[in-house]
């Protein structure tokens, strides 16, 4: 059973994925089975995030998602202005902040938690700005840090040449 916030983002995630496939509101309404109330909050935020993408690409016709202001994204406003106060302009500043092997997670700026961050994750997870399964080695240089500065010529610890 999920909590009332974590359906909220199913919901909303939902909603997205039907809106773009050219479903009304009214049709999305329906078939999540959302109240009025839950359907407005969720046209708000896809106006909030479709609006940020037009003026965006109004200012700068060669802009990416990477370039969309944290605080015009779907994000809840609490969540937005403590990202923004803690320096991440942009969904791209965020990526990149993730990406990074020596970064400790948002887990760790104050006032963001496991959900939170799980949130964010999310986010640039459907705009495709999350490092994937693409990405092997950095993955296993986070798990294995002796891998990360050894120079492809020299012989890593542990693994031997046939």
């Amino acid at each position: 059973m999920l909590s009332q916030p974590e359906q909220a983002i199913l919901n909303l995630e939902e909603a997205r994925s039907l809106r773009a496939s050219g479903r009304s509101y009214r049709e999305v309404g329906r078939q999540l089975g959302l109240t009025s109330g839950q359907l407005g909050h969720i046209r708000r935020t896809l106006k909030r995030e479709k609006a940020a993408r037009t003026r965006l690409r109004s200012t700068m016709p060669h802009a990416t998602d990477r370039d969309l202001p944290v605080r015009q994204s779907a994000l809840p406003p609490g969540l937005r202005r403590r990202l923004a106060s803690s320096g991440y302009a942009t969904l791209g500043d965020l990526a990149d902040r993730l990406a990074d092997p020596d970064f400790p997670g948002l887990e760790t700026i104050p006032g963001i938690g496991r959900h939170r961050a799980q949130l964010v994750k999310r986010l640039l997870d459907h705009f495709g700005l999350l490092p994937g399964p693409g990405n092997l080695q950095a993955a296993i240089e986070r798990l294995f840090p002796e891998f990360r500065d050894a120079p492809p010529d020299e012989p890593r610890p542990g693994i031997t040449k046939a």
